[in-house]
């Protein structure tokens, strides 16, 4: 039975594992968020990012959206472990749902699921919550990009190592270059999502680092954030898989 507190999912037309038949829109919600910036869900935040913040903007521009964010927040404020892995099962429940019944229409649906298009990790309990989630789950695959990782404020990496089905990202950019860089060193099983002014710039800040890196074709302009083929994540699959580290460009160039 769902509990009175529900969470709601992201139809995300960037990531989504099913367009619509125009290629326009979403047809399942395959991601989650919450309210973006360091008063809100990201402790992490950095100069950098709290300037660049696609989602915040979003948050700012449609009203709705924002209180399906919030909404989301309040849901799990105050719950423990147990109670927060509780609500965020229901939801993938639910996606799952979404998902077996596209499949019996005849589609064909990856189970991807993006934990954050908007928002981050704001507690240790909230991401054993997610870990516990992820792990009940093995038919699904999850994807993350995280500011969570410095133990001076908040690191999650340690209760989200060792899960085959959650590929995790370091979201870093010159502002906490060297603090990813111990994370890296400590977690070395972690990817990076790199944001620099340019892909040049970026290219050159990592040159020293190992590893295939490659930069986001939808961010890039490459392909379409949508088509009738699907979203520019799954049919990329760089970051759902986990291939590489990717580089993102506030410039597009």
């Amino acid at each position: 039975m769902a509990s009175a507190t529900t969470l709601r999912r992201s139809a995300d037309r960037k990531v989504t594992n099913l367009p619509s038949p125009n290629g326009k829109t979403a047809r399942i919600a395959n991601s989650f968020g919450l309210p973006a910036g360091a008063a809100h869900s990201c402790p992490g935040a950095t100069a950098t990012c709290e300037r660049v913040c696609y989602a915040g903007k979003l948050e700012n521009l449609y009203k709705g959206l924002r209180e399906v964010l919030v909404g989301n927040l309040e849901a799990l404020t105050g719950l423990d472990r147990a109670g927060m892995a509780g609500l965020l099962s229901e939801m993938i429940d639910e996606f799952r749902v979404d998902c077996d019944g596209a499949e019996r229409r005849g589609a064909t649906v990856p189970r991807d699921f993006r934990i954050h298009w908007d928002g981050d990790f704001f507690s240790l309990a909230y991401a054993q919550a997610w870990a516990d989630v992820v792990r009940a789950a093995p038919d699904i695959r999850f994807w993350v990009y995280t500011r969570s990782f410095n133990p001076e404020r908040l690191d999650v990496l340690p209760v989200l190592k060792g899960l085959d089905n959650l590929t995790v990202y370091l979201s870093v950019d010159p502002d906490n270059l060297g603090a990813a860089k111990a994370a890296r060193r400590r977690c070395p099983w972690v990817h990076w999502a790199y944001l620099a002014e340019t892909f040049a710039d970026g290219r050159a800040d990592l040159a020293d680092l190992p590893g295939k890196r490659y930069p986001c074709p939808e961010n890039g302009r490459r392909i379409p954030l949508i088509n009738e083929k699907g979203s520019a994540c799954i049919r990329c699959g760089v970051c759902p898989s986990g291939r590489g580290d990717v580089v993102f460009s506030i410039a597009k160039r």
